[in-house]
């Protein structure tokens, strides 16, 4: 094969500081996904780096502290986005019963440890009639009889028959677990690591993967869910699970966490330590296999060449100018819309061979994907530090609210709270709680851009994951430049305007949430979508994919690209949003940078190990 090098402004700019740095692989983005694959490309023996432009690793699950006077030695320890996990944990809360999850089979594959505390449910507040219902995980009846207080005897007959129906031996919950991430790698190694055993699974789910691959509204009708309180339910759980309704969320995810709520001696699972424990985790593992983590690398291009009739990508080049070239690969954790920014960003316009060549249509063929790809709505934050005095000792976790007579879509309608001191309260100083309220995926981001001075905000935007406090001015972290950050006036009172409806909705779980935030020692931090954005540099300060205009749900690429040695991981990626939907994208990305003998000898370890079924 003839390789043909055609110089950019990257390559020039790689010529000033030749081999600063040479790894096998590079990811860029050290959220849940890119740390998952940075840690088993670590594993499988690579040199692997991880570059993250934040100072915390994370993405959406990264913890953040903040102090206050209620200690000056002990911090308030947030979750800055999901802190709702099932599938993490045996039944003796180590980890070590052959779970189904992704993320958990990274972890063991990796050699991590976490501590989990299991519980066993949520309560869901319902602004419409005033209930409160408690949604008790396993098979023991409590949910079923809570749908009948709430809903009648009908709903729940409903329900039962549908949950009895998914969860049969070779059902649809079982079959989307048939065939785990690790079996699956991208290019004409594909089949050969699925293997006799993964092969016969995947042709036993035959047309079951129709299903699966569908929206859940199909699988609704399908199996006869006719009552309105049922097929609201779904809605909510899709949502929950995807920012999107039940006709747009692929059946997959749903169908899974079906199993993981219903299924006998079904637990939920939160890691002690906050978020921030489970993500030290997944560095912890990266750094045991010899692989690197560094935070405030912001990837300014990728180092694009031709090669042949195609482009391939060499490595990356900072905001400092420092080259980092890649052996094996490059793989990309940011968001599809960000990667295709960067890639802009990495092409010279003023090289007609570059715009018009194999480099040029192959970035075009990814902005073309990006420019299809719609995105969910955003978030408001709410993170607070209380004082614990007075509250019940029984009080739950994790709470969502919302008015289910209205759409489960709506602006602002679904309100999602944590309290994870109730679990571990070394997470705040003694005798305080921490409160985490956020909008899920329901927040307009086009009504924040009023409020950004001196930046553009185009349609696609920039780079990793999630969300802290919020300040005034900033640099907006992104692809294309270090753009002014600056608040207009009113931004404020807008922000306080839209936080209402997260102190409305801790109110139905703790009354005097107002006052208590109040007091001496207390904390207060309203984050907007700007902020989410700004944090983690995400497109939009977006939850993740939408279907594109005339689908029902995701069209989600592979880990491959249209340039070679540039791979993807992430929620733009198959299988979607969620930290296993993540982890198992980052899961099949390390794959397929690995050798075939090398990738092979590992599902033997893990299937010996019992770690895959």
């Amino acid at each position: 094969t003839t390789t043909t090098t055609t110089t950019t402004t990257t390559q020039l700019a790689m010529s000033k500081q030749e081999n600063d740095q040479e790894v096998d692989v590079i990811v860029v983005g050290a959220g849940v996904g890119g740390l998952s694959c940075a840690a088993l490309c670590a594993k499988y023996g690579m040199k692997t780096l991880c570059l993250e432009a934040h100072d915390t690793a994370g993405g959406c699950a990264h913890s953040f502290e903040r102090y206050s006077s209620a200690s000056s030695r002990d911090a308030f320890v947030f979750d800055s986005g999901p802190s709702l996990l099932s599938g993490m944990s045996g039944s003796d809360g180590s980890g070590s019963d052959g779970s189904t999850n992704p993320l958990r089979q990274v972890l063991d594959a990796i050699g991590s440890k976490v501590e989990w505390k299991q519980y066993d449910g949520w309560i869901f507040h319902d602004y419409a009639d005033g209930k409160k219902t408690k949604l008790t995980t396993g098979d023991g009846g409590a949910w079923e009889k809570a749908i009948e207080e709430k809903a009648g005897i009908e709903a729940r007959k409903c329900f039962e028959s549908f949950r009895d129906a998914m969860l049969e031996p070779g059902g649809l919950t079982e079959s989307s677990a048939y065939v785990p991430p690790f079996v699956l790698r991208g290019g004409p190694g594909a089949v050969l690591s699925l293997g006799p055993t993964y092969l016969a699974k995947l042709a036993s789910i035959g047309v079951k993967g129709t299903l699966l691959t569908g929206p859940f509204t199909e699988c609704m009708d399908l199996y006869g869910v006719h009552d309105a309180f049922v097929r609201k339910w779904f809605d909510y759980l899709s949502f929950a699970l995807s920012g999107l309704d039940a006709a747009h969320t692929q059946a997959a995810p749903v169908a899974y966490t079906m199993g993981d709520l219903h299924k006998r001696g079904a637990l939920l699972d939160y890691p002690m330590g906050g978020m921030g424990a489970l993500v030290d985790a997944l560095v912890d593992g990266l750094e045991r296999h010899g692989g690197t983590l560094r935070v405030k690398r912001r990837v300014e291009s990728f180092v694009l060449e031709e090669e042949g009739n195609g482009a391939r990508c060499r490595g990356v080049i900072l905001t400092d100018g420092t080259t980092i070239r890649a052996r094996k690969g490059v793989v990309s954790n940011v968001p599809l819309w960000n990667m295709a920014r960067l890639l802009k960003d990495s092409v010279d316009s003023t090289t007609a061979t570059t715009t018009t060549g194999a480099i040029g249509r192959a970035v075009q063929k990814i902005v073309q994907q990006a420019d299809k790809m719609e995105m969910t709505g955003s978030f408001m934050h709410l993170h607070l530090g209380i004082p614990a005095d007075g509250l019940p000792e029984d009080l739950e976790c994790h709470h969502s609210v919302m008015d289910l007579s209205k759409d489960t879509t709506g602006e602002q309608n679904l309100v999602i709270i944590s309290i994870p001191t109730v679990f571990d309260p070394s997470l705040a100083p003694k005798g305080y709680h921490i409160v985490h309220a956020y909008t899920a995926a329901n927040d307009n981001f086009q009504d924040w851009l009023p409020f950004l001075q001196n930046e553009q905000e185009q349609q696609h935007d920039d780079d990793d994951d999630d969300d802290d406090d919020d300040d005034d001015d900033d640099e907006d972290n992104n692809s294309f430049g270090r753009n002014v950050y600056a608040r207009k006036d009113g931004y404020k009172e807008f922000k306080d305007k839209k936080a209402r409806a997260l102190w409305k909705a801790i109110e139905q779980v703790i009354p005097d949430i107002r006052e208590r935030a109040e007091r001496p020692g207390a904390i207060q931090l309203v984050a907007s979508p700007l902020t989410h954005r700004r944090y983690v540099s995400r497109a939009g300060g977006t939850f993740g994919p939408a279907p594109p205009e005339g689908k029902d749900i995701w069209e989600l690429s592979s880990a491959l690209t249209p340039i070679k040695g540039l791979l993807a991981c992430g929620d733009t990626c198959f299988p979607g949003i969620g930290l296993p939907g993540v982890a198992a994208s980052g899961t099949i990305a390390a794959n397929t940078l690995a050798s075939i003998p090398a990738h092979l000898d590992l599902i033997r370890t893990l299937r010996k190990d019992g770690v895959l079924q």
